[in-house]
């Protein structure tokens, strides 16, 4: 389920209501520059496929499937 808050302003993600930068959203936000999902709550791979604009995207979710992380556990932050 995605919770959205009613305090968020359009600088944070949709998803985790992370701040995110306004060169992300504009480049891989939705056409209204809003980020649905950003680094903290998706990968990167995801995000290049449009999961930050709100596109169904084909590779799975890192918070659904955890396996996808190299067997590592998700813990909701930047990778590196």
């Amino acid at each position: 389920m995605m919770l959205l808050r009613s305090h968020s302003s359009r600088s944070n993600c949709l998803r985790c209501d992370a701040h995110v930068p306004a060169d992300f959203r504009r480049v891989h936000g939705d056409e209204e520059d809003r980020a649905h999902r950003c680094p903290e709550c998706d990968s990167w791979v995801r995000i290049c496929e449009g999961s930050a604009a709100g596109k169904d995207v084909v590779t799975p979710d890192p918070q659904t499937s955890p396996a996808r992380n190299a067997g590592e556990p998700w813990d909701g932050g930047l990778s590196g």
